[in-house]
């Protein structure tokens, strides 16, 4: 009887182990959807990666749900998995910040002791003059006076950069610190002029081009935020004879004295025209034509304004479109001489004679950035990010005098967010979203599509391309209608660079929000 009444333990639970097959199937899913979005979509990469983030966000959560609920996994091993991860963010929020977003709108990120410019020029009050014509000549250097360059179109007659840079590579000259912007330069008898934000101002600063010496800077109370795309100014200024015309991101107008710095005229566009500040701010750099300076405003009856370059009057203004980013040009279309600006409508002509509107074709709603270049002698080529391509718009004159304007082609295959397109021959080149592209300029066709550079910006040298890629790197390229090749390239700045180059002969000038670097380009 004791041994049949004896407790007979029961048998133990066979060991299940760690139940994987969850996130086996998460990651599975996962993964699927990051297959259909980089590999069958052709779409941009912000768009690729718009759709990656809520694929993450809920792929995160889950499996955590998985690991601390239904891993099978041992408590202790969970409770150290959790705390590890606790730890991590904690670190992670304590030691890294976000930097805005890169050109596919990707969080930049930094350690939190990064140096974070804030300008460099306490009050942003004019410093001691040179005068401008008392500087000796710089071999080998030549003026970029506005943006895009002496033309306005980012083309360059000379010089003839060499093609070796592995036997014959550019020269560091010098490097400064500057503050945030996303202005380039302009650069007239060895004076180059850009603007930075320094605290609550926006500075112009005039530097030697020799070694990057501070000769003069000029402040005024403004300051533009945006978390994302950056602070302070975007445009380019302007050199005309002895006077720099500027924009700031707020709206501010101002003409300067080359030599000394020292104020000349300034205007507040957003309260002299009652226009409304764009999102991303003012951004277009000043025209100067025939003594009139030319910047858009965005308000009714005055989306573009002329005003008097030697007293800042207002003369007349034209449309009625709010204002884009890019910045205006004078063209010679159907035998007139036009301005052409992108305003948020699509692209307007303006007569430089009174500003009134010659024509205005509509384009599809987004950020219009890129300047629109002539691409014939009744062609226009205008190029849009975010997902909408290149348009060619032919323009004539009807029979009774009226402008007409149409669509000759249009490319889904270039797509440019901030670059400026460059035509030559019968091609088009471009970086679409990112990638240097070559059209027919005839048809628009694809005729070949390689290297990636990001958002950065050109310059068309010579018979060569150079570009200033989106993470500071400078390359040459020789460009073929039949594919390209790429003949060197070297790091310039450290971090992403938005900002357009200027090509001071064979003097490299490149800089970003935190800091200029001079090199010297070797020539043929």
């Amino acid at each position: 009887m004791t041994a049949l009444n004896a407790t007979v333990d029961p048998p133990p639970r066979p060991n299940r182990g760690p139940r994987w097959w969850p996130l086996l199937l998460l990651l599975a899913l996962v993964g699927a959807r990051l297959v259909q979005v980089w590999v069958f979509r052709d779409h941009e990469r912000q768009f690729k990666f718009a759709s990656t983030w809520p694929a993450l966000r809920l792929a995160a959560p889950a499996a955590l749900a998985w690991f601390l609920l239904f891993s099978r996994l041992r408590w202790r091993t969970r409770l150290a998995g959790l705390a590890a991860l606790v730890i991590a963010a904690v670190l992670g929020l304590t030691l890294v910040r976000v930097r805005g977003i890169d050109g596919d709108r990707v969080p930049v990120l930094e350690w939190r002791w990064s140096h974070r410019p804030s300008g460099t020029t306490p009050g942003g009050h004019p410093g001691p003059a040179t005068t401008a014509t008392t500087r000796a000549p710089i071999p080998g250097a030549a003026d970029f006076p506005q943006f895009q360059g002496p033309t306005r179109d980012g083309f360059l007659t000379g010089p003839l950069l060499s093609t070796h840079w592995n036997a014959q590579p550019p020269t560091f000259l010098w490097r400064q610190p500057i503050g945030e912007a996303w202005s380039g330069f302009a650069v007239a008898d060895g004076l180059a002029i850009t603007l930075e934000q320094s605290g609550d101002m926006e500075v112009a600063v005039a530097m030697d081009l020799r070694d990057g010496a501070r000769v003069w800077t000029n402040g005024y109370p403004a300051r533009f935020e945006n978390s994302q795309a950056g602070n302070g100014p975007r445009s380019t200024p302007t050199i005309v004879g002895s006077r720099v015309y500027i924009a700031g991101a707020t709206g501010i107008l101002r003409c300067l004295d080359r030599a000394s710095g020292s104020n000349v005229w300034n205007i507040d566009l957003s309260k002299e025209h009652a226009a409304r500040v764009p999102e991303w701010g003012y951004s277009a750099s000043p025209l100067v034509v025939d003594g009139l300076v030319w910047v858009p405003a965005g308000s009714k009856g005055r989306s573009l304004v002329a005003h008097e370059a030697t007293t800042g009057q207002f003369r007349f203004g034209g449309g009625d479109s709010s204002a884009a980013y890019a910045s205006p040009v004078l063209a010679r279309l159907a035998g007139k001489d036009q301005i052409l600006v992108l305003n948020d409508v699509g692209i307007a002509s303006h007569d430089p004679a009174d500003g009134r509107i010659l024509w205005e074709h509509a384009i599809p709603e987004a950020p219009h950035v890129a300047t629109p270049v002539l691409v014939g002698t009744n062609r226009v080529a205008v190029s849009v990010g975010y997902g909408k391509g290149t348009f060619v718009i032919e323009v004539g004159r009807s029979p009774d005098g009226s402008w007409t304007h149409v669509v000759a082609w249009k490319s889904i295959r270039l797509k440019s967010k901030f670059a400026n397109l460059i035509p030559r021959g019968d091609t088009l080149y471009g970086l679409d979203d990112g990638t240097l592209v070559a059209l027919d300029l005839t048809t628009g066709a694809l005729r070949w599509k390689e290297t990636r550079y990001g958002h950065g910006q050109m310059l068309w040298v010579g018979d060569l391309l150079l570009v200033g890629a989106e993470n500071g790197e400078a390359a040459l390229v020789d460009p073929r209608p039949q594919g390209m090749r790429e003949l060197g390239r070297f790091r310039a700045l450290a971090d992403k660079t938005w900002n357009p180059p200027a090509l001071c002969g064979h003097l490299l000038l490149m800089r970003n929000d935190r800091e200029i670097a001079c090199h010297r380009l070797p020539t043929r």
